[in-house]
Protein backbone atom coordinates (compact mmCIF):
# COMPACT_ATOMS: atom_id res chain seq x y z
CA UNK A 1 0.00 0.00 0.00
CA UNK A 2 1.11 3.50 -1.05
CA UNK A 3 2.62 5.67 2.18
CA UNK A 4 1.24 9.07 2.57
CA UNK A 5 1.06 12.05 4.94
CA UNK A 6 -1.42 14.56 5.33
CA UNK A 7 -0.70 18.42 5.70
CA UNK A 8 -4.01 18.82 7.17
CA UNK A 9 -8.08 18.50 6.82
CA UNK A 10 -10.55 21.00 7.33
CA UNK A 11 -14.16 19.91 8.35
CA UNK A 12 -16.81 22.78 7.89
CA UNK A 13 -20.24 24.07 7.86
CA UNK A 14 -22.91 26.44 8.11
CA UNK A 15 -25.34 26.84 10.53
CA UNK A 16 -28.71 29.34 9.61
CA UNK A 17 -30.35 31.24 11.71
CA UNK A 18 -32.86 28.74 11.44
CA UNK A 19 -31.02 25.41 12.63
CA UNK A 20 -29.55 24.07 16.26
CA UNK A 21 -25.78 25.60 16.18
CA UNK A 22 -24.93 22.36 18.48
CA UNK A 23 -26.56 19.68 15.79
CA UNK A 24 -24.09 21.42 12.98
CA UNK A 25 -21.36 20.86 15.39
CA UNK A 26 -22.47 17.06 16.31
CA UNK A 27 -23.09 16.75 12.12
CA UNK A 28 -19.25 17.76 11.88
CA UNK A 29 -18.29 15.62 14.97
CA UNK A 30 -19.46 12.29 13.46
CA UNK A 31 -16.25 12.48 10.66
CA UNK A 32 -13.82 12.35 13.94
CA UNK A 33 -12.97 9.38 15.49
CA UNK A 34 -13.75 8.99 18.74
CA UNK A 35 -9.95 8.48 20.39
CA UNK A 36 -9.13 11.54 18.72
CA UNK A 37 -7.56 13.94 21.21
CA UNK A 38 -9.57 17.56 21.72
CA UNK A 39 -5.90 19.23 21.48
CA UNK A 40 -5.49 18.36 17.75
CA UNK A 41 -8.38 19.95 16.75
CA UNK A 42 -8.36 23.46 15.96
CA UNK A 43 -12.14 24.66 16.22
CA UNK A 44 -13.31 28.26 15.09
CA UNK A 45 -16.78 29.61 14.57
CA UNK A 46 -17.08 33.09 12.57
CA UNK A 47 -20.57 34.59 12.67
CA UNK A 48 -21.32 36.44 9.15
CA UNK A 49 -24.22 37.64 7.24
CA UNK A 50 -26.17 35.60 4.38
CA UNK A 51 -27.58 37.25 1.75
CA UNK A 52 -30.70 38.82 3.04
CA UNK A 53 -29.17 39.86 6.08
CA UNK A 54 -29.83 36.96 7.91
CA UNK A 55 -26.95 35.69 10.56
CA UNK A 56 -25.17 32.33 9.38
CA UNK A 57 -22.12 31.06 11.57
CA UNK A 58 -19.26 29.25 9.60
CA UNK A 59 -17.80 26.37 11.86
CA UNK A 60 -14.43 25.00 10.83
CA UNK A 61 -12.54 22.10 12.75
CA UNK A 62 -8.76 21.88 11.07
CA UNK A 63 -6.32 19.11 11.99
CA UNK A 64 -2.66 20.22 11.51
CA UNK A 65 -0.49 17.35 12.38
CA UNK A 66 -0.25 14.31 10.14
CA UNK A 67 -0.80 10.86 12.62
CA UNK A 68 -4.32 12.53 14.28
CA UNK A 69 -5.30 13.72 10.47
CA UNK A 70 -4.51 10.16 9.19
CA UNK A 71 -6.84 8.84 11.84
CA UNK A 72 -9.73 10.95 10.41
CA UNK A 73 -8.91 10.06 6.79
CA UNK A 74 -9.55 6.77 8.07
CA UNK A 75 -12.67 7.50 9.76
CA UNK A 76 -13.84 9.22 6.52
CA UNK A 77 -12.67 6.53 4.23
CA UNK A 78 -14.97 3.74 6.46
CA UNK A 79 -17.74 5.81 6.24
CA UNK A 80 -17.83 6.34 2.33
CA UNK A 81 -16.88 2.54 2.62
CA UNK A 82 -20.19 1.62 4.47
CA UNK A 83 -22.86 2.67 1.43
CA UNK A 84 -21.96 0.79 -1.73
CA UNK A 85 -23.75 4.24 -3.05
CA UNK A 86 -20.76 6.57 -1.73
CA UNK A 87 -17.90 4.28 -3.11
CA UNK A 88 -19.73 4.32 -6.70
CA UNK A 89 -20.48 8.02 -6.48
CA UNK A 90 -17.05 8.96 -5.64
CA UNK A 91 -15.25 6.51 -8.40
CA UNK A 92 -17.04 8.09 -10.59
CA UNK A 93 -16.81 11.79 -9.34
CA UNK A 94 -13.06 11.58 -8.43
CA UNK A 95 -11.57 13.26 -10.78
CA UNK A 96 -13.70 16.45 -10.39
CA UNK A 97 -13.01 16.19 -7.04
CA UNK A 98 -9.69 16.60 -6.82
CA UNK A 99 -6.85 19.42 -7.26
CA UNK A 100 -3.66 19.31 -6.83
CA UNK A 101 -2.82 17.49 -3.79
CA UNK A 102 -6.66 18.21 -2.35
CA UNK A 103 -9.92 16.04 -2.57
CA UNK A 104 -12.66 17.78 -1.98
CA UNK A 105 -15.83 16.21 -0.14
CA UNK A 106 -19.25 16.98 0.62
CA UNK A 107 -21.94 15.05 2.63
CA UNK A 108 -25.00 15.49 3.70
CA UNK A 109 -25.58 17.65 6.85
CA UNK A 110 -28.80 16.22 8.18
CA UNK A 111 -27.92 12.57 7.61
CA UNK A 112 -24.40 13.30 8.93
CA UNK A 113 -26.72 14.51 12.58
CA UNK A 114 -28.58 11.10 11.98
CA UNK A 115 -25.13 9.15 12.22
CA UNK A 116 -25.60 8.43 8.36
CA UNK A 117 -22.89 8.53 5.30
CA UNK A 118 -24.39 10.06 1.97
CA UNK A 119 -21.61 11.43 0.07
CA UNK A 120 -23.52 14.40 -1.85
CA UNK A 121 -22.81 17.74 -4.05
CA UNK A 122 -25.43 20.14 -3.12
CA UNK A 123 -25.16 23.72 -0.24
CA UNK A 124 -26.38 22.37 3.33
CA UNK A 125 -23.51 19.92 3.77
CA UNK A 126 -20.73 19.32 5.83
CA UNK A 127 -17.15 19.78 3.54
CA UNK A 128 -14.05 18.21 3.82
CA UNK A 129 -11.31 19.16 2.14
CA UNK A 130 -7.92 16.62 2.86
CA UNK A 131 -4.92 18.12 1.92
CA UNK A 132 -2.23 15.43 0.81
CA UNK A 133 1.73 15.62 1.35
CA UNK A 134 2.76 15.31 -1.91
CA UNK A 135 6.08 16.04 -2.95
CA UNK A 136 6.63 15.28 -6.85
CA UNK A 137 6.54 17.87 -8.69
CA UNK A 138 3.66 16.75 -11.32
CA UNK A 139 0.84 14.54 -11.24
CA UNK A 140 0.14 15.19 -7.35
CA UNK A 141 -3.93 14.39 -8.77
CA UNK A 142 -2.52 11.19 -9.84
CA UNK A 143 -1.02 10.09 -6.56
CA UNK A 144 -4.24 11.76 -4.47
CA UNK A 145 -6.84 9.30 -6.93
CA UNK A 146 -4.34 6.59 -5.61
CA UNK A 147 -3.85 7.01 -2.22
CA UNK A 148 -8.07 7.35 -2.07
CA UNK A 149 -8.99 4.03 -4.10
CA UNK A 150 -6.50 2.19 -2.47
CA UNK A 151 -7.91 3.40 0.75
CA UNK A 152 -11.78 2.03 -0.49
CA UNK A 153 -10.74 -1.32 -2.23
CA UNK A 154 -8.36 -2.48 0.67
CA UNK A 155 -11.73 -3.48 2.90
CA UNK A 156 -13.03 -5.49 0.28
CA UNK A 157 -9.99 -7.55 0.08
CA UNK A 158 -10.21 -7.89 3.30
CA UNK A 159 -13.74 -8.89 3.05
CA UNK A 160 -13.72 -11.39 0.04
CA UNK A 161 -11.10 -13.72 2.26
Amino acid sequence: MTEYGINNIVISSISHATEDEEKVLESMAYFLPEDIDEDDLDIETVESEGCFGNPIYIHKITLNKNKPAKKVFKRIMQLIKSNEKNINKLKKDIDSRIEKSKIYLRFDKQKAYLEECKLVDGDDVVRIIINFKIYIPKDKEKKVKEIVLNELKWDFELVKK
